[in-house]
């Protein structure tokens, strides 16, 4: 079976209720595709080639980061000195149907890419954050470009697996004609090192909210932007090579370790295939709780990725995204993001728990390394 084919099918599995209501709670505000890259028309890479020419006057290296970015990432002063290394300013407006989305900052590190922007209506409309429920991506989705404006998808990893979506912030006037939003995107599988990856085609059309459990789109349109990317950032690695539970029967082994003051990646591999001489329930049945293995709290709402400080100070994560890897397919590879930033200095001698399965363990951070 390919990767490609592999995380479809961790697309399909089929929910429990509690993440049923969880993903009607979040209906279109998360955006998962695995795709093969399809070719352009010509006038399309034109626009793009010309749209980076336009934005490459219109991005510079940050100085301040804007304080609803910083909020999101746990506040304060420390929080905006760790974010500064991988953030850029831009100032790219798309408009369409009176309506207008304004991208000001982007912040990125290997496995996650954050663009804060603003949706503004006419005057006299009224978005109701509480019923907000995201855009929809238009038929050329994610596109990474290289500085020749050129897609570059096929490239940045093995199997071009990502999750991205709009998430709303806080900006004082919920019951205006304005949005304060981020938009993040996830690649488990994180983007190739050296690759000539310059910007980001964000495709944002037709707002949709949830009214009753049903989707309207109160607001439509197409607002495409390019946006250039910092081409620096932190992050740190560490190897490992240590059994850390089991399940179905098969070890399941820790094989690396990612952090930057904002992600936590964390690569587990299984000692054994899933038999193919399983029923296909029984199949579908142990893939799901091989996708899910860092995913769920266990039953005493204790979550399966703990990750702790030096100090002892515990980093709440929010699981982000996973999928298989692209050449070992044992292999899996699950995102989470750190809701309060934090100094990877201070995770230096600190430790992460992993409960995979039934077990516990606790692994020590004691020879992180930048991440090359």
């Amino acid at each position: 079976m390919e990767p490609r084919d592999l995380n479809r099918m961790f697309d399909a599995l089929a929910p429990t209720p509690e993440q049923e209501q969880a993903g009607l709670d979040r209906l279109l505000r998360t955006e998962r595709k695995v795709r093969p890259m399809k070719k352009l028309k010509k006038l399309t890479v034109i626009g793009i080639a010309a749209a980076l020419m336009v934005i490459s006057c219109a991005a510079a290296v940050v100085t301040g980061l804007d304080q609803r970015l910083i909020d999101y990432f746990g506040g304060g002063k420390q929080v905006e000195e760790l974010l500064l290394p991988g953030a850029m300013s831009v100032d790219i407006t798309a408009e369409d149907n009176g309506a207008t989305l304004h991208a000001t900052q982007v912040l990125r590190d290997r496995y996650s890419i954050a663009v804060l922007a603003d949706f503004t209506v006419p005057e006299g409309t009224v978005l109701d954050v509480e019923r907000f429920a995201g855009f929809s991506l238009d038929d050329e989705g994610i596109l990474f470009l290289n500085s020749d404006g050129v897609p570059v998808n096929d490239n940045i990893a093995d199997s071009y697996v990502f999750t991205c979506g709009w998430r709303l912030l806080e900006d004082g006037k919920p019951e205006d004609n304005h949005l304060s939003m981020l938009f993040y995107l996830t690649i488990p599988e994180g983007l190739r090192e050296n690759l000539d990856v310059t910007a980001l085609r964000v495709s944002t059309m037709n707002m949709a909210f949830i009214n009753n459990g049903k989707v309207e789109w109160p607001y439509t349109g197409n607002w495409p932007m390019v946006v250039p990317l910092p081409q620096s950032y932190q992050g740190y690695t560490q190897q490992f090579d240590q059994r850390v539970g089991e399940l179905d029967g098969s070890a399941i082994r820790l094989k690396e370790v990612y952090l930057s003051p904002i992600t936590l990646k964390v690569t587990l591999e299984r000692e054994e295939e899933i038999h193919a001489s399983l029923s296909p329930e029984e199949r579908e049945q142990q893939w799901t709780r091989w996708a899910f293995a860092l995913r769920e709290e266990q039953s005493d709402g204790v979550s399966r990725a703990v990750l702790t400080t030096r100090d002892g100070c515990k980093i709440p994560l929010e699981f982000r995204d996973g999928s298989a890897d692209g050449v070992n397919t044992n292999q899996y590879n699950y995102v989470l993001r750190l809701t309060q930033a934090t100094d990877v200095e201070e995770l230096q001698g600190g430790i992460l728990t992993l409960r995979v399965g039934d077990g516990s363990v606790d692994i020590p951070l004691d020879n992180l390394v930048p991440a090359e």
